[in-house]
């Protein structure tokens, strides 16, 4: 065997070791974390050493909850425990983002999670939210960076960047709160009344009932079914009892805010779900209420497998709101 045979035999043997590394056998890496800040102050400093603490100890945390608020610690054990994170990358270099409540935001550390028995990519990236006193209040995983991007450019455009931090936020916890499966999340997050419609496609299309009410859809190819809030997350609880993962992304996010009622937006995600038994991949519709900032809820919530034949999606405009 010459030399370039056994070269090239290393390179694919070591190349599939590496492909084939599972999340409980990445090392556990010493995580540096440097942060920048803009108002020159020392907060960076004090945040990065307070992070490079935690992800350096993810196995000891309860040791280190003077880092956390109380809800923030549970939230931080949750995911961790039910996602298994590692960090992968000794090194993360950031800047410290300020929020416009005074809290201040740390994106995009590259974590590994176990996913089991689901098949996907099993990388992640977590944001650590911190309140006015440099204490972690939330984490979780981060929508995609240029998702984020695009939402932050078209706010400063529009001067709603306030409320569009705050959109992110809610995206970013109601998508994890399926990777934790927190059913207790979801079922407050959506109102009483909260309209949920699945929709699935049909190979023809026979006469249907009307199905959304208070709507000006067509249901050309796409039969919608309506759930109660109650059905939904009955039928929640059930996927959440039978995978052991559930992986969320979102590939496209559109925001819309109602023209006369400030509160109401309508976010326009194009989502890919996977889980150990069952994945999929279409467009979700959620007409969020901010009026109580701390507590946003779900009015509605659609799900579509295919755009309409015009090329649209369920939106905002599709339905009368009311005051």
């Amino acid at each position: 065997m010459n030399n370039k045979i056994k070269i090239y035999l290393l390179c694919v043997l070591m190349a599939f070791l590496f492909a084939s590394i599972s999340n409980a056998e990445i090392p556990n890496l010493v995580t540096k974390v440097i942060l920048t800040g803009s108002d020159g102050s020392t907060v960076p400093l004090k945040i990065q050493e307070n992070l490079t603490l935690i992800l350096n100890n993810l196995n000891n945390i309860k040791e280190n909850k003077t880092y956390f608020t109380k809800e923030g610690l549970t939230q931080f054990i949750d995911l961790y425990e039910k996602s298994e994170f590692k960090c992968i990358n000794v090194l993360y270099n950031g800047k410290l983002i300020n929020l416009q409540n005074g809290g201040y935001e740390v994106r995009g550390i590259r974590v590994r999670v176990n996913m089991k028995t689901t098949k996907g990519n099993p990388d992640q990236f977590l944001v650590f939210t911190f309140n006015s006193n440099l204490i972690i209040e939330d984490v979780n995983f981060a929508m995609e960076k240029h998702l984020y991007e695009r939402i932050i450019e078209d706010g400063i455009k529009l001067k709603d960047f306030a409320h569009r931090q705050k959109i992110i936020h809610f995206i970013e916890i109601f998508r994890t709160a399926y990777n934790r499966k927190d059913i207790e999340y979801l079922e407050k997050a959506y109102s009483d009344d909260a309209l949920i419609i699945v929709g699935r496609v049909l190979e023809t299309a026979p006469e249907q009932p009307e199905m959304l009410e208070k709507s000006y859809l067509s249901k050309d190819q796409i039969i919608f079914v309506k759930k109660s809030k109650e059905e939904y997350i009955s039928s929640l609880r059930n996927v959440f009892s039978t995978n052991d993962f559930i992986k969320v992304d979102f590939e496209s996010l559109n925001i819309i805010r109602h023209d006369s009622i400030l509160d109401i937006y309508g976010v326009t995600l194009k989502q890919r779900w996977k889980s150990s038994n069952y994945s999929d991949e279409g467009f979700l519709f959620l007409m969020i209420d901010f009026a109580d900032e701390d507590s946003p809820l779900i009015h509605v919530r659609t799900w579509q497998p295919e755009k309409f034949p015009d090329g649209s999606v369920i939106s905002l405009y599709d339905f009368n709101i009311v005051e």
